[in-house]
């Protein structure tokens, strides 16, 4: 059987604004200071020519401006940016599962998403990993053929940066 590897990022928002009572939570924006971060992490990716085939977001206004940044920073195509609502509000076994559901045709992607659920499975993953701050960055390896074989077993972790 051959293998193949297959690199996931997870990527927790960027610091958003706070909570208000006139704004939903999935329209919360992200904080000045937020997008500054976003734009530090995404360029320290750039620079280590990481750059993914696929970017997928939560539906989030946080979340989707943050990975929109990203976009920008690394040149990732238009049609390279996908956004679904399995990626907002998710359990842990959620996460799993869209991990697993990811196409096979892209051997890098990029999840753009929310605490618990992504230090969780980095935790998962890595053990040491025990908080994604906001605008943290883990990448894993796996050496698998196909996204569902992936699986915190076969995680190899590669880097873990946050915002300093």
């Amino acid at each position: 059987m051959k293998s193949d590897k297959r690199t996931l990022y997870l990527v927790r928002h960027a610091k958003a604004a706070r909570m208000s009572n006139q704004i939903q939570d999935i329209d919360r924006p992200l904080h000045e200071a937020g997008i500054v971060e976003a734009y530090e992490m995404a360029e320290l990716l750039f620079q280590s020519k990481d750059i993914p085939q696929l970017i997928i977001s939560s539906p989030a206004a946080r979340a989707m401006s943050t990975a929109l940044i990203f976009q920008r920073v690394l040149n990732v195509p238009d049609d390279k940016l996908k956004v679904t609502d399995k990626l907002y509000e998710v359990t842990l076994n959620d996460l799993y599962e869209v991990v697993a559901e990811l196409d096979d045709k892209y051997h890098s992607i990029m999840l753009f998403g929310h605490n618990p659920s992504f230090t969780q499975l980095a935790s998962k993953m890595e053990p040491a990993i025990i908080h994604m701050s906001t605008g943290s960055v883990v990448r894993f390896d796996f050496e698998v053929e196909k996204w569902r074989h992936s699986s915190y077993i076969n995680a190899e972790k590669k880097f873990f940066v946050f915002p300093k």
